[in-house]
C-alpha cells in the first residue's frame, strides 16, 4: 500500500507493473468497497501484466484514505480519477470499475479527456441509491467485509449528501453520446443489480460497445475462478479493440 498526495486528496493505493509504461489502468471499487478486495487487487495484477501501469485506490473518505466519511461523494471520487491521471502525467487510461465503480467509469469517460476506453462489469448507469431507508439521522449504515476476513465487518455511517451529491450524475444522459469502447459486464445470478439494469446502460450507449454475461452473482470476488472469467472476458475484449 502507498499513498499519494494528489491535487486535491491523499487517496491509498495499491500499485503494480512498471511506472513508465505508456498506458495507465485504475481499478475502481465499488461503494464502500476498498482497493484490497481480492477482485480488486487480481484486476490490478492482470492488467500489469498486459502492459499498464496498473492501480486502485481507495476513494477519498474510505478505509485506508484519509478523512472523514462526508469527503465520499460521487464528486470526489472523480476528481480523485481525475487527479491521479494528472499526476501520472496524463497518460492513455483504461479504466475498470466493478459496481458503483463501473458508474463512476462511465461518468469519467464522458468528462476525462484521456480516458480512452473503461469496462463496467455489474453496474448501473443511473444515480446511486440507498438500499435500505436512512436511519432518524438521515444515515445510511452499511457494513462492509474485511479484505481477507469476512467474518468480521467495518460499518460506515453514509450521509444522505452522498446520494443527494450523486443525484447529478445520471450517466443514461451522456452515454448514447460517448463514443469511446465500453465494456458492459452482466451477472446472470447478480441478487444486487439485476441484469436488466446492465442491459439498460448498455442499450443506451453508443458504439463501439460490447456486452458480456457471467454466470454468477455480484459478490464474485469471493470466488477466485470468477474473477478469472471476469479478466479472461476483458482481456479478449480489450484484444478485439486492439488495446
Amino acid at each position: 500500500m502507498q499513498h499519494i498526495q494528489t491535487a486535491h486528496h491523499v487517496l491509498a493505493t495499491y500499485q503494480r507493473g512498471d511506472t513508465h509504461a505508456e498506458r495507465l489502468a485504475l481499478v475502481l471499487p465499488g461503494r464502500l468497497d476498498t482497493k484490497d478486495y481480492p477482485h480488486m487487487r487480481s484486476h490490478v495484477d492482470f492488467l500489469s501484466r498486459r502492459g499498464y501501469f496498473a492501480l486502485s485506490f481507495d476513494p477519498p473518505g474510505t478505509w485506508e484514505s484519509p478523512g472523514g466519511i462526508e469527503l465520499y461523494t460521487m464528486t470526489n471520487y472523480l476528481q480523485a480519477i481525475d487527479d491521479l491521471i494528472e499526476y501520472f502525467g496524463n497518460r492513455p487510461t483504461f479504466l475498470m470499475g466493478h459496481s458503483r465503480g463501473g458508474s463512476v467509469a462511465m461518468q469519467a469517460a464522458m468528462t476525462n479527456q484521456y480516458v480512452t476506453h473503461f469496462a463496467a462489469i455489474m453496474s448501473s448507469a443511473a444515480p446511486s441509491k440507498p438500499d435500505h431507508k436512512l436511519d432518524s439521522r438521515g444515515v445510511h449504515i452499511s457494513h462492509r467485509d474485511l479484505p481477507g476476513k469476512p467474518d468480521e465487518k467495518r460499518r460506515f455511517d453514509l450521509p444522505k449528501s452522498f446520494f443527494a451529491d450523486s443525484a447529478q450524475y445520471d450517466m443514461l444522459v451522456g452515454l448514447p453520446t460517448c463514443t469511446k469502447p465500453k465494456l458492459f459486464g452482466l451477472g446472470l445470478q447478480d441478487g444486487v443489480l439485476s441484469p436488466a439494469v446492465v442491459r439498460e446502460g448498455y442499450d443506451a450507449a453508443a458504439e463501439p460497445k460490447s456486452l458480456v454475461e457471467f454466470d454468477f452473482g455480484h459478490d464474485y470476488r469471493h470466488y477466485p475462478e470468477q474473477i478469472t472469467v471476469v479478466e479472461k472476458a476483458v482481456g479478449e475484449w480489450l484484444e478485439s479493440q486492439g488495446l
